[in-house]
């Protein structure tokens, strides 16, 4: 899915996700609707460990 898509369908701007992907600072709420919407196509963040950031799987394909 492309950015654009994303947003529009999450209801935040493509601008907002190139940030939060960059790490700019950004709104708690506005990451929260973005993992919220990807969870819901079945993509599934994975919490750090062992000294790694966030990872994610995605389970669209299975």
């Amino acid at each position: 899915m492309k950015q654009a898509e994303a947003a529009d369908a999450a209801g935040i701007s493509r601008r907002t996700i190139q940030r939060l992907e960059s790490g700019e600072r950004f709104n708690t709420g506005t990451s929260i609707t973005l993992q919220t919407f990807y969870e819901t196509k079945g993509i599934e963040f994975v919490r750090p460990a062992n000294g790694k950031g966030w990872g994610v799987l995605d389970n669209t394909s299975a």
